[in-house]
């Protein structure tokens, strides 16, 4: 090695220590500690703290101990809209306090673009619209309605219909699903109790973390139609979608967007489950509090548990039936009739 290559290898390795040490130096949650700290009063650094940890947790299901880096610079004013936002409002916040907590994490970023983090504080920077119910969900009835409505699009109908239908069925983000590609996020795996061949549809989450749904042939067959050999299997902006959920919106006379399928996911998977576990997996969420910000109590006083664990159970009531009484009583309730077709289909 020449005396030359020994000093360009050495400015190499002291460069590489340089950027070693301030990554020690200047980690996520250095600064956030010195933040916090650096609060006039004992309630502000109370608060900023838990506003901030509220962010990360709803936005990238972390603990602010386990943000990195890439993962601040990968969130955009999009994230902040539809997985902060969104979520403060179903959880029944304010205008005054969304604006309140979306300043406070604001700060926070301040603090890091002046500690040369690469960020963008004014990602928080937006005009409110609390007045819509980012969870709106649908009814079976509406859902069905939305299919028939964007298969009839005289641009783009099927591809609509089927990014509404994946949408559904696995209650994945907008942002992951529109990245699917045919190579990329399409897989089989074996069922542990049947043994079968089971299509998956495997996607990067929040925190990067990967989820798996798997998919019935039938979809996997239907999804099929898609595939001209374009690389992302949904090749169209999601404006475009957009557009058609707005006009979808105007004739149900309720709005209805993206996440409005997650929210239909997830209620209509616990009509046909009452399994808040399998909510929770089909939601991708680390916690069933965020699962249980979907559903609703049920306002009904004979529906509600303690009425009907309180009646004495009379299993002669089906001796009693016919036929055809059983048939009509399924048509009547869906939620029972659905859970008896996915037991019958294991």
């Amino acid at each position: 090695m020449s005396a030359v290559e020994a000093r360009i290898r050495i400015k190499g390795l002291r460069r590489e220590r340089e950027n070693v040490s301030a990554l020690r130096d200047y980690r996520v949650q250095e600064v956030f500690k010195s933040f916090i700290e650096s609060q006039r009063s004992e309630k502000t650094s109370h608060d900023y703290n838990m506003r901030v940890r509220e962010f990360f947790r709803l936005v990238l299901d972390k603990d602010i101990e386990h943000v990195t880096y890439e993962e601040l610079r990968n969130i955009k004013k999009a994230d902040v809209k539809n997985e902060y936002v969104a979520m403060l409002v179903a959880r029944g916040n304010v205008g005054n306090t969304i604006q309140t907590k979306l300043n406070s994490v604001r700060s926070f970023y301040n603090e890091l673009q002046s500690n040369d983090f690469k960020v963008n504080p004014m990602i928080f920077k937006m005009k409110l619209d609390i007045d819509v119910n980012h969870h709106n969900s649908l009814t079976v009835d509406e859902l069905q309605q939305l299919f028939e409505f964007l298969k009839g699009e005289k641009c783009l109908g099927v591809e609509k219909y089927l990014l509404a239908k994946t949408l559904f069925t696995t209650a994945n983000r907008r942002t992951a699903t529109l990245k699917m590609t045919w190579n990329d996020n399409f897989i089989i795996r074996k069922d542990i109790n049947s043994r079968e061949d089971i299509h998956i549809i495997r996607v990067r989450d929040k925190g990067g973390k990967w989820i798996e749904k798997p998919i019935s042939d039938e979809y996997y067959e239907e999804l099929q139609q898609l595939n001209k050999g374009q690389k992302y299997v949904f090749d169209f902006s999601d404006r475009t979608m957009e557009r058609a959920l707005e006009r979808f919106s105007k004739v149900l006379g309720k709005k209805i967007t993206f996440h409005s399928l997650k929210a239909t996911a997830i209620t209509i998977g616990y009509m046909m489950s009452r399994d808040i576990n399998l909510c929770k997996q089909l939601g991708g969420h680390s916690s069933i509090v965020t699962t249980e910000i979907y559903l609703k109590d049920e306002q009904s006083l004979v529906n509600q548990l303690s009425y009907n664990m309180s009646r004495t159970i009379d299993d002669s009531i089906l001796d009693s039936m016919d036929k055809e009484d059983f048939i009509e009583f399924l048509n009547q309730n869906e939620d029972i009739k659905n859970m008896m077709l996915l037991r019958l289909g294991q």
